[in-house]
């Protein structure tokens, strides 16, 4: 009885031991290493980008190259201090002709433009270089009334004229300048995604172009990146004031910390209200969360030059965007929907 109760035993012992072998055989040939990230940053479009990515089926660093490959190209296509740009082409002849890409992106500049009343203006640029805004090693400068008057005259979208038929850009008026830094970055945060998406549609990371982020896949695959909202009001560039949570899409932060200097005490930025032709005063940050990066662009710098007390703030979520804009002194308000990306995912 015993040697038969000895031999079930190494019986339920082996059928054990072989379950417990085809499990772990299984979780090696089924289960997934976890991804590792590589990343890397790059000094174009008027900031510092920085790609953080993880490849399911192509490595790492050849998505890097891929992002790094398009970012260069659209920086040397549509940056307006770059040589033979189609920027700077067309602000110097004052009619260029573009191809689809280009004829896409201004069309959107002047859609944008309408939609938000000219709140985000792509002719802005007379007033960023008077100003000194318009390059990192332009002088700056509080310039006077008469300076800013006579600027302006040269500031309003509609001196753009865009012929679909020709792809041809033009500018109605001598003086008229135009700079897509309002629009081009999301853009080009859109369009690395893309690309990635189209060589590993399994990759995962981010896209963060000094302040715009476009998530490219859940952290591991599954989890939300943490995005925190920086503190307008801190020297400390690491400090948050709020935090939200992606796992897809894309969000925004324009702040009056980003690019400024200061003249007798008072802090002068580069967001510029294309009405009166001043730094926007009334907000200090203002993020938005959108689908696409180039969307959540357009609209932060618009509500920021819009400002604190914007009565149609609402009315912009028929856009598809989620916004948080703090005032100068603090206080916030947000929409309707915003509170969800608090939330983990």
């Amino acid at each position: 009885m015993r040697q038969k109760n000895m031999h079930s035993l190494r019986v339920y012992l082996y059928i054990a031991a072989l379950g417990v072998g085809v499990l772990l055989l299984s979780l090696l040939l089924f289960s997934k290493p976890t991804p590792v990230y590589e990343e890397k940053e790059f000094p174009v479009l008027g900031t510092i980008v920085r790609v953080k990515v993880a490849g399911d089926k192509v490595s790492s660093n050849v998505l890097l190259n891929t992002a790094e490959q398009e970012l260069y190209r659209l920086h040397n296509k549509f940056s307006p201090n770059v040589e033979g740009s189609i920027i700077q082409k067309l602000n110097t002849d004052r009619k260029v002709e573009v191809d689809e890409e280009g004829l896409f992106l201004f069309q959107a500049t002047y859609n944008y433009a309408v939609i938000t009343g000219g709140a985000f203006d792509p002719t802005v640029r007379p007033l960023l270089k008077l100003w000194g805004f318009d390059d990192i090693n332009s002088p700056k400068k509080v310039p006077i009334q008469e300076e800013i008057n006579r600027t302006l005259e040269n500031v309003d979208y509609r001196f753009i004229k865009i012929d679909e038929e020709k792809r041809e850009i033009s500018l109605l008026k001598d003086g008229v300048e135009v700079d897509l830094g309002g629009i081009a970055k999301g853009y080009a945060i859109d369009l690395v995604i893309q690309k990635i998406k189209e060589i590993d549609p399994g990759a995962t990371g981010f896209v963060d172009a000094g302040g715009d982020i476009g998530i490219i896949g859940p952290k591991f695959g599954e989890l939300a990146w943490v995005i925190g909202i920086r503190d307008p009001f801190s020297q400390d560039a690491l400090k948050s004031i709020d935090t939200i949570y992606l796992t897809s899409g894309a969000v925004a932060t324009s702040g009056d910390y980003e690019r400024f200097f200061i003249e007798d005490g008072k802090k002068y930025h580069h967001i510029l209200d294309p009405e009166d032709g001043y730094p926007a005063g009334n907000a200090s940050s203002v993020t938005v969360i959108a689908e696409k990066a180039m969307i959540a662009d357009v609209f932060s710098t618009a509500l920021f030059v819009l400002g604190y007390d914007n009565p149609a703030l609402d009315y912009f979520t028929d856009f598809g965007i989620q916004a948080l804009i703090i005032s100068p002194t603090g206080e916030s308000t947000e929409t309707s929907g915003f509170d969800y990306f608090r939330e983990k995912m």
